[in-house]
C-alpha cells in the first residue's frame, strides 16, 4: 500500500499502512425493524433473501473470534452493522466482550429495541458497557415521535401507540448514558439520523433534541444513499434534493474507502466498499474465512484498486465508475467518522469529568498529516 498520497489527498489516515483502521463486519440480515429507505427492507432490494437461501443470516462466532483476534493488537475499530438489527444476534454481547478482550475497538450500530425495557434486555445494554465497548450509535432518524413512528416503524406496519415506541427507545439511550456513568466507562453513546425527506423542516429540532434534552455525545447526519443498482430505493426521497442532480461521469480525487476499511459479511466474503451491499465485488478477493484481513488488505486486488484512485483513474474502475455516493462527493477525505469520534469524545470526558470527576481512557483519533 503506498506510504503516501498525491496532493489532491492531504489528510491519509495513519496507521492504515499494515491493516484497515476499520472492519465493517454485517453481523445480521433480519430486522425487528421495517425502515421505508433501508436497503434491506423487502420491496427495496433482494438482499435478506440472498442470504436466507444460503444459511447467512448470522455472522458466524469462529469467524467474528478470528477476525477479533487479528484486530486487537492493531487496535482496529469492528463496526457491527449490516442488513439488520445486530442486538438480534444471539450471541452479540459474548461476541463484543471477546473482542474487547482481544484489544479491538468495537462501534456497534443499533437500532435499540434490544437494550430494554424488560430487565433481560437492559442486561444487554450493561454487559456491553461493562465490556468497554467504545461506541453505540442509536440509529433513531428523528427527534419526535410521529416522525420517528413514520422513519422507524416496527416490522409489519406502524405502531400501535407512536408516544409509547417512541419512548421506549428514548429510554434505552437515557439508559445508555446512565450506564456508562454507572460503570465509569468511556463509551461514547452517539445518535444517527438519515436526511430524508421525511425529517424536513424537523432536522434542527431533532439535533437539537438529543444534544440539549437527552445529553448524547453527538448526532451524525448522514447523507442519503442511493446504494445505485443494489436497490431500488428513489432518491427522490433524499432531503438534499440537489446531492446526486448532476453528477459528473468521472472524479480525480481518490476515494477514501480503500485506504482505510474493508468490508465482511456473514459468508466470509470481502466487498471493496460500503456502497457495494451486495458484495459483487467478493469475487475479486479471498474469503475471509480462508486467510487473514491482513493477507486480503494488503493484497494484489486492493493495491490495483488504490493505485487507479491514486492515478485519478477510478472511474475506469468497476463499480466505481457507477458509484453516485463517491461522484458527489459523500466518499471522499473529509468522510467524518474521525471527526464523531473526536467530537463525541470531547464531550465524554467533558461530562465524567463535571458529573463524577473522573477521567476515562478512550481512543482519539490522531491529527491528520497537513498536506
Amino acid at each position: 500500500m503506498p506510504q503516501t498520497l498525491p496532493d489532491q489527498v492531504t489528510d491519509l489516515r495513519p496507521g492504515a499502512e499494515e491493516f484497515p483502521l476499520m472492519i465493517v463486519l454485517s453481523i445480521i440480515y433480519p430486522c425487528n425493524f421495517g425502515c421505508p429507505n433501508c436497503p434491506y427492507t423487502d420491496g427495496n432490494s433482494e438482499i435478506r433473501k440472498f442470504y436466507r437461501e444460503r444459511s447467512g443470516e448470522l455472522f458466524p462466532v469462529e469467524l467474528w473470534n478470528k477476525i477479533a483476534r487479528e484486530a486487537g493488537p492493531y487496535k482496529a475499530w469492528l463496526r457491527c452493522t449490516g442488513g439488520g438489527e445486530p442486538m438480534l444476534h444471539v450471541n452479540m454481547v459474548e461476541m463484543i466482550e471477546y473482542a474487547k478482550e482481544q484489544g479491538a475497538r468495537v462501534w456497534l450500530n443499533t437500532n435499540g429495541s434490544m437494550f430494554g425495557p424488560t430487565p433481560a434486555l437492559r442486561s444487554k445494554l450493561d454487559r456491553v458497557i461493562r465490556a468497554g465497548i467504545d461506541l453505540i450509535e442509536f440509529s433513531m432518524d428523528a427527534g419526535d415521535p410521529q416522525t420517528y413512528a413514520l422513519v422507524r416503524p416496527p416490522r409489519g406496519g406502524p405502531p400501535s401507540d407512536a408516544q409509547a415506541w417512541w419512548d421506549r427507545m428514548v429510554g434505552n439511550v437515557k439508559a445508555a448514558l446512565e450506564l456508562r456513568k454507572t460503570h465509569k466507562q468511556g463509551t461514547r453513546v452517539v445518535v444517527s439520523i438519515i436526511r430524508q425527506e421525511l425529517i424536513e423542516g424537523k432536522l434542527d429540532d431533532a439535533v437539537k433534541f438529543w444534544l440539549e434534552e437527552i445529553g448524547v455525545d453527538d448526532v451524525i447526519t448522514r447523507k442519503f444513499l442511493s446504494w445505485d443498482d443494489n436497490t431500488s430505493i428513489n432518491l427522490g426521497t433524499a432531503l438534499d434534493k440537489h446531492l446526486y442532480a448532476a453528477n459528473p461521469t468521472e472524479r480525480k480525487e481518490a476515494c477514501v474507502w480503500p485506504f482505510e476499511r474493508l468490508n465482511v459479511d456473514t459468508l466470509g466474503r470481502i466487498a471493496l466498499c460500503g456502497q457495494d451491499i451486495s458484495f459483487r465485488t467478493s469475487e475479486q478477493f479471498p474469503n475471509a474465512n480462508d486467510v487473514s484481513i491482513k493477507e486480503i488488505w494488503q493484497g494484489e486486488a486492493f493495491n490495483w484498486y488504490r493505485r487507479m484512485h491514486l492515478e485519478g483513474r477510478g472511474a475506469e474502475c468497476w463499480p466505481c465508475r457507477g458509484c453516485s455516493a463517491w461522484l458527489a462527493g459523500v466518499r471522499d477525505w473529509k468522510y467524518g467518522w474521525l471527526n464523531v469520534l473526536k467530537k463525541s469524545g470531547d464531550h465524554l470526558q467533558e461530562v465524567m469529568r463535571r458529573d463524577l470527576g473522573v477521567e476515562v481512557e478512550i481512543f482519539q483519533p490522531p491529527a491528520r498529516k497537513a498536506g
